[in-house]
């Protein structure tokens, strides 16, 4: 039975209600109304209060209360899209799956989405245009960026439309993202810097092409390699010393120092001058 049909075969007169839920105060709040029962209150819309024109109502029977307990359930989905919208921008497939998560059906989801679309609350297209804004901003690479919106739920189409394929403004963003990692890196030769610059870029989703054209424009400065080997194979040395020893440990020691980057000749000769002070 639909509110019509029920407010017809009542005929409007709030005395044919059997009372089964007595209503003991109605408390109108800013944004809802509150029916306060015996055991239980009930938060309905303010449309909901004059639709099934609770004002003069003593109490509920079961056929009304549970039209307002169903419409209290979505009203709440309602307020909590609201929230979720007032804390952080969100798309229309990001409120869809939250009023899934209430338990919304298909009608009444539509219902509270149209309706915050209507109000400006909803927008996809102008969601796509901020949010590519401030990852853009944030130095995001395209490839995340995409990503990022397809997960939140925007369609591919407002994707191309929106994100520009700008192979130089994608070299800027990267170089500026290695610029701040490189003050990160410390006590590394320059192959091993460059190794590290090239991780994290790709990491972030810069092309490869990209990431070799930032690499080869910054001016990368390498620390006193000969220091850095030294310090690197005394760090070998003790790691290994203990469950190697001879031809063992050198082979161990060989490989470490070869996998941070440094040359086999170099490491040739700070073993030889090591094992010269120690021999």
């Amino acid at each position: 039975m639909n509110v019509e049909e029920f407010l017809k075969q009542n005929k409007n007169d709030k005395t044919d209600i059997e009372i089964k839920y007595p209503i003991r105060k109605i408390k109108a709040y800013e944004s809802y109304v509150m029916l306060y029962l015996d055991d239980e209150k009930i938060q309905v819309s303010d449309e909901a209060y004059f639709k099934y024109k609770i004002k003069g109502l003593k109490g509920l029977d079961d056929e009304l209360y549970d039209m307002l307990k169903n419409e209290e359930r979505v009203f709440k989905a309602y307020r909590g899209a609201l929230r979720k919208i007032s804390a952080k921008d969100q798309t229309v497939k990001q409120i869809d799956r939250y009023l899934v998560e209430k338990g919304l059906n298909k009608p009444e989801k539509e219902e509270i989405i149209d309706k915050l679309k209507n109000c400006g609350l909803l927008d996809d297209e102008k969601y796509t245009q901020n949010r590519i804004n401030r990852l853009s901003a944030s130095l995001t690479s395209n490839k995340q960026i995409r990503r990022k919106l397809k997960d939140e739920g925007i369609s591919d189409e407002l994707i191309q439309r929106h994100l520009k394929k700008d192979e130089d403004e994608e070299y800027l963003k990267a170089k500026a993202l290695a610029e701040k990692y490189e003050r990160s890196i410390r006590n590394k030769t320059l192959k091993m810097k460059k190794q590290a610059l090239l991780n994290r870029l790709s990491g972030q989703g810069y092309s490869y092409d990209i990431c070799n054209r930032v690499i080869d424009a910054l001016s990368l400065e390498s620390e006193n390699e000969v220091e850095l080997l030294r310090k690197e194979y005394l760090k070998a040395l003790k790691r290994y010393e203990r469950k190697y020893d001879s031809y063992e440990l050198k082979d161990h020691i060989v490989s470490y120092l070869l996998a941070k980057g440094f040359g086999y000749e170099d490491i040739k000769e700070v073993m030889e001058e090591e094992n010269g002070q120690t021999g």
